[in-house]
């Protein structure tokens, strides 16, 4: 009984941090401390080891230790745009002026954020199903658009099709061996570097291609209005791809 109240008393303590903001960091820091907590394997009297708990006690202490980390921290960007930190990936959601907020992609894959007006670019996580049983990835990163609280326009294809057209390269091909597209605003226009995974001398693994937002707007045009909508099969949240 002595062991139950000392375990619970640990329980009310990092349930109660849940009730007020912590700073970035610690929110981020919260699942692993649990976890750190746990493996400290204390000895009380008459058991040797918190892992000696039954199995119910341990999910309800493992609840509370990881309460403060479930919510996520906010981190306000602009126009509306903000990251959302957990402590395995980073969302991306838009809020209204009215307080109302919409996810717009579930995990980002650590790049920057493009925002100009209402409109932002961004790279996801998508996920796939690869034609090779070895191939280990279950995600790869896709180039998407998004305007306010709208779906997320999968603009990758559109734009490795525009760069194939306007160097000559072979669009399928392009599109075989994309690996990444890095979006960043300089002066004035969205550059974006496009990595290829290849060793071939005739084609770049790394080039920079660069568009004005006239065009940024005609790319989003065709995509929603030629595309469909999709799911991501792994967090199921809905997409237009051309």
């Amino acid at each position: 009984m002595k062991l139950i109240k000392k375990m619970f008393s640990h329980f009310s303590f990092f349930q109660r941090c849940s009730r007020r903001r912590l700073p970035r960091r610690s929110e981020a820091k919260a699942g692993e401390e649990a976890l750190i907590f746990l493996k400290m394997e204390p000895c009380y009297p008459g058991c040797c080891g918190i892992s000696k708990l039954p199995h119910f006690l341990l999910a309800i202490l493992c609840i509370g230790l990881a309460g403060c980390a479930s919510q996520g921290t906010v981190a306000p960007l602009s126009n509306g745009y903000e990251e959302v930190a957990y402590p395995t990936r980073v969302s991306f959601q838009y809020r209204a002026p009215d307080g109302k907020t919409t996810s717009i992609w579930p995990a980002l894959y650590g790049v920057s954020e493009v925002i100009k007006g209402d409109v932002a670019l961004f790279v996801g996580d998508k996920a796939y199903v690869s034609p090779d049983p070895d191939d280990p990835r279950g995600t790869k990163p896709r180039l998407f658009a998004v305007r306010s609280s709208g779906l997320p326009l999968d603009i990758t294809d559109e734009v490795l099709w525009r760069w194939s057209k306007a160097t000559g390269k072979d669009f399928a091909k392009a599109a075989q061996l994309f690996s990444l597209a890095t979006p960043a605003e300089k002066n004035g226009q969205l550059e974006l570097q496009l990595e290829f995974w290849t060793q071939e001398k005739d084609w770049p693994d790394k080039t920079t291609f660069q568009l004005d937002w006239n065009q940024v707007s005609d790319i989003m045009r065709a995509v929603k209005e030629k595309g469909t909508v999709h799911n991501d099969l792994r967090w199921g949240t809905p997409y237009i791809e051309k």
